[in-house]
């Protein structure tokens, strides 16, 4: 094999390599609007919002977003937290369209998505997502 083509070979797997990884971390931590239903039962009892986050057993990353979803629910009674394991929920998984764990979920208590984070995110990230609900929420009543 002729090295200078090794080395070229070389090179372009790098780059690629460290390209998807960009990719796959700047989609880390994202909020989207969204706009589907979910099954009110998923929602938290009495709470304005649900945090839902759906999470693997393998996911260093749902311990992180867990907390931060309990913090936020224990800071705020109009919020509530619910985490849903996606291995035993694919139907749920495939519906949503989950393709990464963690994923959070901000759904109102008619069972509307209003927001999904994917990813890890800040405690801020997820207090300003959960106030982006509440106005487009109060958007929509008006």
């Amino acid at each position: 094999m002729d090295p200078l083509f090794a080395l070229a070979t070389l090179v372009a797997l790098v780059v690629a390599s460290a390209l998807i990884g960009l990719t796959v971390r700047a989609r880390q931590g994202r909020v989207r609007s969204d706009g589907q239903h979910v099954d009110r039962a998923l929602t938290a009892e009495g709470a304005e919002l649900t945090l839902l986050q759906l999470s693997s057993p393998v996911c260093s990353a749902c311990a992180a977003m867990r907390r931060i979803g309990g913090q936020l629910a224990d800071d705020d009674e109009t919020v509530g937290h619910r985490e849903i394991d996606v291995t035993e929920h694919p139907d749920l998984v495939r519906e949503l369209g989950i393709m990464s764990t963690p994923t959070t979920l901000v759904v109102d208590r008619d069972g509307r998505v209003r927001s999904r984070i994917i990813g890890a995110a800040t405690v801020e990230t997820v207090r300003a997502t959960i106030e982006d609900a509440r106005t487009l929420r109060e958007g929509v009543a008006a």
